[in-house]
Formats: structure tokens, C-alpha cells, sequence
């Protein structure tokens, strides 16, 4: 049955729930260093996929853009967690999405489309989950450079932990691996960003 007005109201507190997700990531607006929201960096991710896709033909276009949309959809119901949070909720992290998921999956049975697309994101059983995932660790990087290194510098965080932490996820897409390291040999370049160690 198609859905009336109501339903879309359901959604649109669903996407308004989603901007209240706050990400460790810090962006200047109006003057001023702000976080970050999911559904900001959801829509950039989706938006960058889509650029990329014109040079990696293989891919499926529209699978890039609708993981790119939904890739952190289950933080509406988990929270995000930050790669350098504490252990606690870096080791629950995997518990708390599955649980989110099956919510979603509860709330959003007549968005099976939706489902779908983050089920098998979170698998990464496709080249295009992978890619999409191997990009949305790269994002926050060009982010944080992009205005001058601020997050890292509250998290004190330096571009060998960057490396590290980055590296291996990175790695599970041969497309995104090349922009990973270029980026890094960028950043080495520029130590009034990030410190080397």
C-alpha cells in the first residue's frame, strides 16, 4: 500500500533524528569550529561516490550513492563512535549497530530497498560496499584538513596513529587505497596540521 502523509512524516523525524547524530569531526560554520552531523556527512560521501564513479566504470553508480546514504543509518539508534573513543564503546560498538539494525528493520519494514542497502553494507560482500567504506575513512581526513587540523589537534592526534588506524580499511578497496596514500604523503608535507608523531 502506498504510504500516506503520515508515514512521511515518520521519515522526515527519522532523517531529523539522523542530523542529531554528532560526529568527533569538527567543520568551521559561521566563524566558529561546529561537529559534524551524520546526515552532513552521509549526503558528502554520497556526493563524492558519485563524482568517483565517472573513473571506476565496474562499480555500480546507484549502489555507491545509496550505500553512501545509508552507511551510518543505524548510528540513529547507536550513536557514532569515535575511532579514538574510549574502549568501551569502540568493543560495543558491533553490538549496539546490530541492535539499531534490527530497530530499523522493525520501524522500516515497507523500506525494504533501505534495508537492503544497509544489510549488505555491512557485510561489505560487494566491491561497492567496500569502496563506500574504504571512502568514508578517508573523508574525515580531507575534512579535518580542510579546516586546518582542528579535530586532530583536540584528540591530539598525530599522523603515524592516523596511519595506522586507517590503513588496513582502507586497504579492502584497490580503488580508494591510491587516494589514501597520496593523502598521506600530503600530509607528511604539512606538519602545521597534523605531527608526524
Amino acid at each position: 500500500m502506498q504510504p500516506d502523509v503520515h508515514r512521511l512524516i515518520e521519515l522526515q523525524k527519522l532523517l531529523s533524528a539522523f542530523t542529531q547524530i554528532e560526529r568527533s569531526v569538527h567543520r568551521i560554520h559561521l566563524g566558529t569550529y561546529v561537529t559534524e552531523n551524520d546526515t552532513e556527512h552521509s549526503y558528502n560521501l554520497a556526493m563524492t561516490a558519485w563524482y568517483l564513479a565517472a573513473w571506476f566504470p565496474h562499480l555500480n553508480k546507484d549502489l555507491l550513492i545509496r550505500y553512501g546514504l545509508v552507511h551510518d543509518l543505524v548510528e540513529v539508534h547507536a550513536g557514532d563512535t569515535y575511532i579514538y573513543g574510549t574502549k568501551e564503546d569502540i568493543d560495543s560498538k558491533e553490538e549496539r549497530e546490530a541492535e539499531a539494525l534490527k530497530k530499523l528493520q522493525k520501524e522500516w519494514k515497507d523500506f525494504p530497498d533501505m534495508l537492503a542497502s544497509i544489510e549488505t553494507y555491512e557485510t561489505k560482500k560487494d566491491p561497492e560496499a567496500r569502496f563506500v567504506y574504504a571512502l568514508d575513512k578517508l573523508m574525515p581526513i580531507m575534512l579535518v584538513y580542510i579546516h586546518d587540523g582542528y579535530s586532530w589537534r583536540e584528540a591530539n592526534v598525530n599522523l603515524d596513529m592516523l596511519h595506522e588506524a586507517k590503513i588496513a580499511k582502507v586497504s579492502l578497496s584497490p580503488e580508494i587505497l591510491p587516494y589514501f596514500e597520496e593523502l598521506h604523503s600530503f600530509l607528511l608535507e604539512h606538519p602545521e596540521i597534523i605531527k608526524r608523531s
